[in-house]
């Protein structure tokens, strides 16, 4: 037996939260039926998501998304705004490692690999996440609490911070604390990956290897 939530994302739905949050909202049928959170499965069940049959032998697919100013990171959206995943045209459901808040731009990472997504987004793997942050200010680094984070360089207005741990928004709160207001906020790397030559808009075809 195995949980529903788990085995979508095996199967490169999505990850097992947001799968929970699709079998929640009636995404999910199992043999016709609507799907509760929690429930399990014995392998021969037919599940359909979204319409779509989903199986075992999805090929994973993994992308480097420059994400615009605007645009929401999260797999689905109740009030119908553009989101990043919509960027990237393929038969796959993809859904983000990570997030960026609306206002923030940058680079993301979509896939349809649940596993890879849980394991990157466990805190227990501190992945760094890098940014390029512009202020309203000159900057006097010593100002700001960072926590285990570290500013690894400074100029003028801007400033440049690695992430291994980091909450919603902690970024802008960090600069209003100290008396700066964020003008631009980009993320420019997530593990090994840089942003590279990517434009907001742009996407590219990466590997597990390019990330970890």
């Amino acid at each position: 037996m195995i949980r529903l939530n788990k085995y979508l994302a095996q199967v490169g739905v999505a990850s097992r939260r947001a799968s929970d949050y699709l079998i929640s909202e009636g995404h999910v049928l199992v043999d016709g039926q609507v799907a509760t959170v929690g429930m399990k499965l014995n392998g021969n069940e037919n599940v359909i998501v979204d319409g779509k049959p989903v199986g075992k032998k999805e090929t994973k697919e993994y992308f480097a998304v420059y994400k615009p100013i605007g645009l929401v990171s999260t797999a689905s959206d109740e009030f119908g705004r553009e989101k990043v995943i919509d960027l990237v045209k393929t038969d796959k459901r993809l859904y983000p490692i990570g997030r960026l808040d609306r206002e923030s731009e940058g680079l993301m990472i979509l896939t349809n690999d649940g596993d890879l997504a849980l394991k990157l987004t466990h805190p227990k793997y501190h992945l760094e996440k890098e940014y390029e942050v512009t202020i309203d200010k000159n900057i006097e680094p010593a100002r700001l609490n960072v926590g285990i984070n570290k500013i690894i360089k400074s100029r003028n207005n801007m400033f440049w911070i690695v992430m291994y741990e980091g909450k919603k928004r902690q970024i802008r709160e960090i600069c209003w604390e100290a008396g700066y207001r964020v003008r631009r906020l980009a993320r420019v790397r997530i593990g090994k990956l840089t942003l590279g030559n990517l434009e907001p808009g742009q996407f590219k075809r990466i590997s597990i290897k390019d990330i970890i």
